[in-house]
């Protein structure tokens, strides 16, 4: 088949967001059982909240073995806004769930200081093929029957904050795709079913019910690439989550940025013209990028919208980012202008 592409104006960019992307709510907020409100075992459990919200910003192998990160685990109480305990018990002895709000802005200063990468609250959704296999029978997850792994699932993607999308899955649907073709080891067919929910990575799984545990495989399909991984016998819990944590080391490499405490740029970005681009919504987009600190619009020039951008980093590192995404093309730079450039948005 033959590919056309043409070149839309950068608006377009707003669409591809709100469909394959969304903003994850309350990412600096975590909910842990508290043994009781004793103010030992709530320190207990806010640094317990606090290792659980920087493994879902922070960009690394064994980052809570960081050396500024252990600094900052040391020192939980320090980055701590408000916390609150819930009406109700656990039903375990005195324990209770509290909910801490953790200081968003005191921990990404801290962090931008240590040049550790942060992923924001802008996150791409994944969709998950998941066979669950149990006394030797193989059928795709369902909800509605099977509300103890719908719980784990809800948790781990809550934990991770990793936005999953499930297939509609419906009789067309599943006439043409089979369990066999998720579980293959050749992917043509299940990305071709895929593309129709326009996301940037699939997760394929299978969950076996092993009676006293669980086991699972996983392949993810994202970038272009393959990656694999197992979970070995563990609670339904463990094993659900190690499945998102997968996806979370694979994206967060991508998408996270790598702060830098010294360099500030500036870059002039015009934008091609057209009758229905609504300035607002276009500041509101380039202020959601992780490394832009303000945006402002200038003028309208030959055609072009032209916005004054300052970010943090490179601009090597801002251009990957905005090509990231978006597939942003840039069209040219400034032989005047330094840092000044123009981009478009290629579609296939």
């Amino acid at each position: 088949m033959k590919v056309h592409k043409r070149v839309l104006i950068v608006f377009f960019i707003l669409i591809s967001q709100i469909s394959y992307a969304e903003e994850v709510k309350r990412l600096y907020e975590t909910e842990v059982i508290v043994n009781s409100e004793r103010k030992q075992d709530r320190a207990i459990a806010t640094k317990n909240g606090l290792s659980i919200l920087l493994t879902r910003i922070l960009v690394g192998k064994d980052i809570l073995q960081n050396k500024i990160v252990k600094n900052v685990l040391a020192n939980t109480q320090y980055y701590v806004s408000e916390y609150q305990y819930s009406l109700g018990g656990t039903g375990f002895s005195n324990s209770r769930i509290m909910r801490v709000l953790f200081d968003e802005k005191l921990l990404v200063d801290t962090f931008r200081t240590a040049k550790i990468g942060l992923w924001n609250e802008i996150r791409p959704r994944t969709l998950l093929w998941l066979v669950v296999e149990s006394d030797n029978k193989q059928q795709f997850f369902d909800s509605t029957l099977m509300p103890e792994l719908d719980l784990a699932l809800t948790k781990a993607s809550n934990k991770k904050k990793l936005p999953i999308l499930f297939p509609i899955q419906d009789l067309n649907e599943n006439r043409k795709l089979s369990i066999s073709d998720v579980l293959s080891a050749y992917s043509d067919h299940l990305l071709e079913r895929s593309a129709r929910y326009d996301v940037v990575s699939t997760l394929a799984g299978k969950m076996v019910n092993k009676g006293e545990c669980w086991e699972a495989e996983w392949t993810l399909y994202f970038n272009s690439k393959i990656k694999q991984w197992s979970s070995q016998c563990g609670l339904i819990n463990e094993i659900a989550l190690d499945g998102f944590q997968g996806v979370y080391n694979r994206l967060s490499k991508y998408y996270a940025v790598t702060p830098d405490a010294i360099e500030i740029n500036s870059i002039v970005l015009k934008i091609g013209d057209n009758n229905s681009i609504n300035k607002e919504k276009i500041t509101n987009y380039l202020e959601s990028l992780p490394m832009v600190k303000t945006v402002t619009w200038l003028n309208k020039e030959l055609g072009y919208e032209k916005y004054r951008i300052f970010f943090q980093g490179s601009r090597m590192s801002f251009n990957n980012y905005l090509k990231k995404d978006y597939f942003l093309r840039a069209e040219e730079h400034s032989k005047q202008l330094e840092n000044e450039m123009r981009y478009k948005l290629l579609i296939n």
